[in-house]
């Protein structure tokens, strides 16, 4: 997860962006969550998505920002609290849901796993795979789904066992994906680079 932190900060440091409103207003929300000041990033995510309603992408930040940072706090109420506001901003309907919704579920649901992992690995787990399988259908080549899908698989393998083969390899071609990605559509998530290249390195080992 820190790795995940450190490569959404590195892209919002070198996005070019525009002068108009949203734009300005993308930007220091992000400068804000950049500066670990969660709580206000969230609330300027909120007020953009409010103005911004047919743009999903400020409330996808804002619940990236509340999801990730529950991975940042050992109080478990607070924990709780962060995971059940960012579910709260996923969309419930198949029809509202993209690759990348899709994936920003997955770590949310594997947010609220590790919390107790003993008693909610079972119920959890099928539906962390089930939202990254759903992206990968959405988006075969998604490299943030492959990638989510193979380092989740390759966790859950060194307590339950197995090979990880295919994970390693799907690793390597979304490295590959990485590297080609290209989006017009400002702040489009782009994330996940560097997790993946540690991912792979560690199949390598």
């Amino acid at each position: 997860m820190k790795t995940l932190l450190i490569t959404l900060f590195s892209l919002f440091s070198i996005i070019c962006y525009g002068q108009g409103n949203y734009e300005k207003a993308m930007s220091d929300a992000l400068q804000s969550w950049k500066e670990g000041k969660s709580t206000d990033a969230m609330s300027k995510f909120e007020r953009i998505a409010q103005a911004e309603k047919d743009n999903w992408i400020p409330r996808y930040y804002q619940a990236m920002v509340a999801s990730t940072s529950s991975f940042q706090t050992q109080d478990v109420k607070e924990k709780t609290k962060l995971i059940d506001a960012a579910l709260q901003l996923i969309p419930t309907q198949s029809e509202a849901l993209n690759a990348e919704w899709y994936v920003l579920k997955a770590i949310t649901l594997t947010a609220q796993l590790v919390i107790d992992p003993m008693t909610t690995a079972m119920t959890l787990s099928p539906q962390i795979i089930e939202a990254y399988e759903s992206a990968l259908e959405l988006e075969p080549n998604n490299p943030r789904a492959l990638s989510g899908l193979a380092e989740f698989q390759i966790q859950s393998k060194k307590y339950m066992g197995g090979s990880t083969e295919k994970e390693c390899k799907d690793l390597e071609k979304a490295v590959s994906l990485y590297a080609a990605e290209k989006h017009e559509t400002a702040f489009y998530p782009s994330w996940g680079k560097e997790s993946a290249e540690s991912a792979l390195a560690n199949c390598k080992k």
